[in-house]
């Protein structure tokens, strides 16, 4: 019988290099989304009032605008921030 080495199992930094972009990909996915969701809400918010689905429009795009606001600033945060 062969005497059977010990090995160790050392990730391959080809891989974790991969870990990172892909965690990278994921973020800039997830901010791009937010950046959408607040063109959309104001899109929503304008055709509400173009339609006049709503008899308060300045109530309505002030909201949807604040939305918007929050969901850009959140998005370009996770598009810019980088873990270290």
């Amino acid at each position: 019988m062969k005497n059977k080495r010990k090995t160790r199992i050392v990730p391959v930094p080809v891989i974790q290099e991969q870990i990172r972009k892909e965690e990278v990909n994921l973020r800039k996915e997830y901010g791009m989304y937010l950046l959408d969701v607040s063109k959309l809400i104001v899109g929503g918010a304008v055709i509400t009032t173009a339609v006049q689905l709503n008899t308060d429009k300045f109530l309505i795009i002030t909201i949807a605008v604040s939305i918007a606001v929050f969901f850009g600033i959140f998005g370009f945060i996770v598009l810019t921030f980088k873990k270290e």
